[in-house]
């Protein structure tokens, strides 16, 4: 077992993981919904254990591996070539080099300050049962009008990002567009 610790304060980013494209977005969405309409109820201490069974019942649909997510067009990522991929002046589609070792990919990653969880333990203190279910979209012109400002788009965000590693690659391989 490995040992670790947490040191984020409240106010600071709360939750990583891979970005996740809008179809990546929608499957999680949706698997959490599943598992909050079965449970039936708002989450809390009580139905802790059962709550925790029925999303690892419905996140069984999800993929588990970056390969997968990458595959199933589910969360952004970063490419990079590597050096027998330069040296090789290799050329292919984006799959082929990396199987060939020649391109490597890493989850770009997203960071969120208020999870769901946080989310969950302030409408459980607020008493609200009725919104069941998560929003898929939060209320962005309430934020951006406290916040006296608009913000970034982070899917225009990740998806540039994506686009210009690819770019990156393609300048030093020749990367085919299949």
């Amino acid at each position: 077992s490995e040992s670790g610790s947490h040191s984020a304060r409240f106010g600071e980013i709360e939750q990583r993981g891979a970005a996740l494209t809008p179809k990546g977005r929608e499957l999680y969405d949706r698997l959490l919904n599943e598992a909050r309409d079965e449970l039936g109820e708002f989450p809390n201490e009580a139905n802790a254990v059962r709550y925790a069974g029925l999303l690892e019942k419905a996140f069984q649909s999800f993929p588990d591996t970056h390969d997968e997510m990458r595959a199933q067009g589910l969360a952004y990522f970063r490419y990079f070539p590597t050096e027998p991929g330069v040296a090789a002046r290799a050329s292919g589609t984006l799959q082929q080099l990396i199987e060939a070792g020649h391109v490597r990919f890493e989850p770009l990653v997203y960071e969120d300050f208020l999870p769901v969880s946080a989310a969950g333990i302030f409408q459980s203190n607020l008493g609200d049962n009725a919104q069941a279910h998560y929003a898929t979209n939060s209320n962005r012109q309430d934020f951006e009008r406290a916040l006296g400002r608009g913000t970034l788009d982070e899917l225009a965000l990740y998806a540039d990002t994506q686009r210009r590693s690819l770019e990156d690659c393609a300048e030093v391989l020749e990367l085919n567009e299949s």
